[in-house]
């Protein structure tokens, strides 16, 4: 799953990666979803999907470029309770999973620290030079899921 706002440079990171995908013959038998800005992953996600990577620009403060990549598990958002069902976010729909008692999937976070999100509709050229570094970021949480 990309997840961005393309007109906001390397905020548009998680789409331009899933587009590469797309347009990549190599990723059938993978579903790849566009989840926007505001992904539900509870109308997004099909019962059976087992593993997620979401691909997003993530600030953690580290250098632009910097790769982060983060597990999420039941047992580190299941304490909190959703804060609500309009607009729900990635941990938020994760929340009402567990509520609602249904099975999430495995989720792993590929996030890259933007150096630029003012508006315009390419990713940054630092940004850009890393899509084959994610893209092998990918097969290899790919190919762990097998």
């Amino acid at each position: 799953m990309g997840i961005g706002n393309p007109l906001c440079r390397d905020d548009g990171l998680g789409i331009r990666v899933i587009t590469e995908m797309r347009d990549c013959d190599k990723y059938t038998g993978v579903e790849i979803i566009d989840g926007g800005t505001a992904p539900d992953l509870l109308s997004l996600l099909d019962e059976n999907i087992k593993k997620l990577i979401i691909v997003d620009a993530l600030g953690g403060g580290g250098q632009p470029g910097t790769l982060y990549r983060l597990e999420i598990h039941e047992s580190n958002i299941a304490d909190d309770a959703p804060r609500s069902v309009h607009g729900l976010g990635v941990l938020d729909s994760l929340k009402m999973m567990h509520k609602l008692g249904m099975q999430s999937p495995e989720v792993v976070i590929i996030g890259i620290e933007p150096a630029d999100t003012s508006h315009g509709l390419n990713l940054t050229p630092e940004i850009e030079a890393l899509l084959p570094q994610i893209l092998n970021t990918i097969d290899r949480e790919l190919k762990s899921s097998y």
